[in-house]
């Protein structure tokens, strides 16, 4: 059987979702050389600006930006800029609007005519808004010699065949996406109390069969009206309803049609369902008698219900994307959820303690509502078992730290006599004397409300890492912490770890955050330094003109997990093989349990266990993955 992708879109009223935009620049066609430092920086020229280097390179401003901290928008003549190792295959380059930016202010700042500008931003009004991205007109770049210091490899993998038949955007470089790969495990006392767990490995039979799946996805297009929509209208349409998921869909379609182009047969159906439980109930006429193998959506709860009554009586295999809420996987073993829960929460954070912070001193804060008591309590029960029991820690450690206290006490050469460490007192002397080589302090997890705050002060320790997991969504909690914490950073080594998802509270500090190697949880992350979610980045830009934001990779992973999981275990089988399953994605991970840990013996659907963990790299301030999976130092092979 030939390989193929069917799509039917249903409700969508002619829109044309997938094809974007042709662009067309007013502007000459001239090629100049761009004379570039043996070490991949440039050197700026009298007269010149950001702006004027960012066209000149064909390089967004904020990726000049990311590759240079610190970076102005007028930088000094004869500065080195490092140039990001980025060719752009278009005759435009984003920008991402600013407050109180007008189009009037982006053509000047820019230097581009306004023709020239509105020929490939028919949708923009006069004015803009904060974060819009509009699309600045800069001559093509026909060679990118200038990025000859580059290796060839990656330069082969960014320049665009002229010659192509097909727009190389529509192309996603894959790995081999049907292979069994070996999952983490989970906490060892998960395991233990889950007991035997089956593993499943990839029938290469089931990559040619036929897999038919519905998308449900609220866009809203019976508010659409006329798609020659006025300019005022168009500036609005991030905001607009009929917009507000587009970027799902997209992101979807994307991964469905690089797994079409590696083997997959995929009849996909498209619908409109939205929050209005009518337009749940119009779906169901139409799948109602039809052999579907995996139904993805709805995102809104009483359309979802409506679906996955349906759903359960014909044993069809239901995903929830967004929800939080626990009772969605309640009662039906067909429902996956994959948004992570609590359940979630307290894995990632037991093993980022057991394989990488196990010998710190740990604490958790928080702001101790009832709503929260049991969620603490599972938290520090896991911490102490993750934990080592005693830590040994050695003489120098010590000896630095009284040496750090002389100065704090402004002692000059003299030693302070003693150190308090963790509540108990020691004698410099036996240290420098040899009498005491090391030190065995027990060890166990200590659990705060915010209130008693002063008690966790008194018992940080000089003389190892102090792990401070703070437990709060509220911005005032995060604020409080990052002031308390930040006068003691100096003089006790600490890392915080911030739960739930502090990067949404946008004051905070980074310099306190950098301070105390501040750990972030959340339930996505996009590392913009890979090289998958840069070929996606591209791909997305030149596809839909649009910078892809989180539902574009949310929803390629999510297709991109799942058809995969149907491609290696068959419809019949794969809800019992997702414990076993992986695949690559951009912004997260899926990882679920065979059995149920808290509700056994329940008829219960599978919800994602996986929390994105990132961390501020001290050195290239900026953000990095972590893997709380992954041991470090002596374990690591064992």
């Amino acid at each position: 059987m030939k390989n193929k992708l069917i799509i039917c879109l249903l409700f969508l009223m002619g829109l044309a979702l997938s094809v974007p935009m042709k662009a067309q620049v007013a502007e000459g066609t001239g090629h100049t050389s761009i004379q570039v430092n043996a070490d991949g920086t440039y050197t700026v020229q009298k007269g010149e600006d950001l702006y004027d280097i960012a066209k000149k390179f064909g390089i967004d401003l904020k990726d000049f930006k990311e590759a240079n901290p610190g970076l102005t928008d007028e930088p000094d003549v004869g500065a080195m800029i490092k140039v990001p190792a980025i060719a752009n295959e278009n005759d435009y380059i984003l920008h991402s609007c600013e407050r109180n930016e007008r189009v009037t202010s982006l053509l000047k700042r820019w230097k581009v005519n306004e023709s020239a500008f509105r020929a490939i931003n028919v949708s923009v009004g006069s004015h803009v808004f904060v974060n819009q991205v509009v699309l600045i007109p800069i001559q093509r770049i026909e060679s990118f010699d200038w990025m000859a210091h580059l290796q060839q490899e990656e330069v082969e993998q960014v320049v665009v065949n002229a010659e192509a038949d097909e727009p190389l955007e529509d192309t996603i470089v894959l790995e081999d996406t049907v292979a069994f790969v070996e999952p983490h495990p989970l906490i060892f006392d998960f395991e233990e109390e889950m007991g035997e767990v089956p593993q499943c490995h990839a029938d290469p039979a089931n990559s040619n069969r036929l897999y038919r799946v519905a998308l449900m996805v609220p866009l809203y297009l019976q508010e659409v009206n006329d798609l020659d929509i006025s300019k005022e209208y168009a500036a609005k349409t991030r905001k607009a309803r009929p917009f507000s998921f587009l970027q799902f869909y997209e992101g979807f379609m994307m991964a469905a049609e690089a797994l079409t182009d590696k083997g997959l047969n995929l009849d996909l159906s498209v619908f409109d369902v939205t929050d209005n439980v009518a337009s749940a109930e119009r779906a169901l006429q139409h799948i109602e008698g039809q052999d579907y193998d995996l139904i993805v959506g709805p995102f809104f709860g009483k359309s979802f219900n409506v679906i996955e009554a349906y759903a359960k009586a014909k044993g069809i295999t239901v995903v929830n994307p967004l929800s939080t809420r626990e009772s969605v996987i309640e009662d039906n073993p067909n429902v996956v959820k994959v948004k992570p829960g609590d359940l979630g929460l307290v894995m990632s954070l037991s093993n980022l303690v057991r394989n990488i912070y196990f010998d710190s001193n740990v604490f958790i804060v928080s702001r101790e509502d009832a709503a929260d008591t049991a969620f603490l309590t599972q938290l520090e029960r896991h911490l102490n078992v993750a934990v080592d029991e005693e830590v040994t820690v050695g003489s120098d450690d010590f000896l630095g730290f009284a040496r750090s206290e002389s100065e704090r006490l402004e002692m000059g050469s003299r030693l302070v006599p003693t150190i308090d460490v963790e509540g108990q007192v020691y004698s410099t002397k036996d240290f420098q004397s040899g009498i005491l080589d090391n030190v065995l302090i027990p060890n166990a997890v200590k659990r705060y409300s915010y209130d008693e705050i002063d008690e966790v002060l008194s018992q940080l320790s000089g003389v190892r890492n102090n792990l401070i997991v703070a437990y709060g969504d509220e911005s005032v909690f995060a604020t409080q912490m990052l002031n308390t914490l930040s006068k003691e950073v100096d003089r006790f080594p600490i890392t915080l770890v911030c739960i739930p998802d502090w990067s949404k509270f946008e004051k905070l500090l980074v310099d306190n955050l950098l301070k105390m190697n501040a750990i972030y949880v959340s339930d996505c992350f996009v590392d913009y330094e890979n090289d998958a979610v840069k070929r996606f980045v591209r791909r997305f830009r030149g596809r839909y003109l649009s910078e892809p934001q989180r539902y574009a990779f949310q929803g390629y992973d999510l297709a991109m997990y799942f058809l995969t999981a149907l491609q290696n275990y068959g419809a019949d089988d794969f809800m019992g093989c997702l414990h076993c399953h992986q695949a690559p994605m951009l912004s997260t991970q899926y990882r679920f349990h065979y059995g149920n840990y808290l509700k056994k013996g329940h008829e219960n659907g599978k919800e994602n266990l996986y929390w994105s963990l990132y961390q501020f790299d001290n050195e290239a301030i900026k953000l990095v993955p972590i893997d709380p999976y992954q041991k470090t130092g002596s374990d690591e092979n064992e």
